[in-house]
């Protein structure tokens, strides 16, 4: 390549799998050297059109990747050569980088386009922002599928909700036959302690809301569990400790409430303890499935989110109705 900057640098033909770095990028990009006047840059993209002009990419003479120059640098008074404003040694992916990491090295190091390289480190393109947007939105979308428990269409989450509605049927059914199959544990969890409700019918009444606090935060612990996942730099021992500290502090704060509630609507003390305790503690072990789970899945080798929604559900209610039931029945029966 010349002195000149040159805004199509020939691009060996390479093959992009889908979800890729290569399935996104864009060949039609400013490349220039280091020894570039500034001026000229300037002058040369003056006119000119690309595919991508957020960023100028700098490269030796054998085309591999030496910095990038920011278009608001370049436009700056003051340097005269591109070396002296490039960011040099700038992270890259290469063709077959998965679509996620490449969004995620965007915002990591705040980049406006990503750019790409083969295996000799010799710039073939580069990842725009707008095709950073659809990457983002996709993967959320994907992430929302998999939470929920539906089943991933082959050609991607915006085909899903185009697809026949039997097709999305077929997709959402299993996991949820799996979750109403499991939920047998919470009608025999109910029906061993019937002694307890006939005895105080009045117990009865907060199994809605027990149920619901605990999926919440089931919920909340799945998401992030299933993010941290997707970093592989997570340590599972101490993010759990955690995410079990949050459960036992958000389930201390709404079993405060609960117990106060409890306590002015219904003036029984036994009661108010049981249900302020089974937040507490249904709270922490809600936190600890829905955090743990999808990392159990990770292990046996599933998708860590696909179930993770429905099955966590099943267990942190359980749970939370076991230990609501033996407080119940040690309050208020002896």
């Amino acid at each position: 390549m010349s002195a000149n900057p040159s805004p199509e640098q020939p691009v060996t033909s390479l093959s992009a799998g889908h979800e890729t770095a290569g399935s996104h990028m864009v060949t039609s990009i400013p490349i220039v050297r280091p020894s570039t006047p500034v001026s000229v840059v300037i002058e040369h993209l003056r006119g000119r059109e690309f595919e991508c002009a957020d960023t100028v990419f700098v490269t030796d003479a054998e085309g591999r990747l030496e910095g990038i120059v920011r278009i608001n640098d370049l436009l700056a008074d003051g340097p005269s050569e591109i070396s002296e404003i490039m960011e040099p040694e700038h992270e890259s992916v290469s063709v077959d980088e998965d679509q996620e990491a490449v969004a995620t090295l965007a915002i990591r190091i705040g980049m406006i386009a990503v750019p790409v390289v083969d295996e000799q480190s010799k710039l073939v393109g580069a990842v725009p922002p707008e095709a950073l947007f659809r990457i983002l939105r996709a993967e959320h979308h994907e992430d929302l599928q998999r939470v929920a428990g539906i089943t991933l269409h082959s050609d991607g989450p915006e085909l899903s909700m185009s697809a026949p509605l039997s097709e999305r049927f077929g997709r959402r059914l299993p996991w949820l036959l799996v979750g109403l199959a499991a939920s047998s544990v919470i009608t025999w969890v109910m029906a061993g302690f019937e002694h307890t409700i006939e005895h105080n019918v009045a117990a009865a009444f907060f199994v809605p809301a027990l149920v619901y606090i605990a999926g919440a935060i089931g919920t909340q612990a799945v998401s992030v569990s299933v993010r941290a996942l997707s970093t592989d730099t997570f340590v599972i021992g101490r993010l759990i400790r955690e995410e079990a500290m949050i459960g036992f502090g958000t389930g201390l704060a709404l079993g405060a409430v609960s117990f106060v509630a409890v306590m002015i609507f219904f003036g029984d003390l036994p009661l108010a303890l049981a249900v302020g305790l089974a937040v507490l503690f249904g709270g922490t072990t809600s936190a600890v499935f829905g955090f743990g789970l999808p990392w159990v899945f990770k292990v046996m080798n599933f998708d860590p989110a696909l179930g993770s929604g429905p099955i966590c559900t099943v267990l942190q209610d359980a749970s939370t109705l076991v230990i609501y039931f033996i407080l119940v029945s040690a309050l208020l029966l002896h």
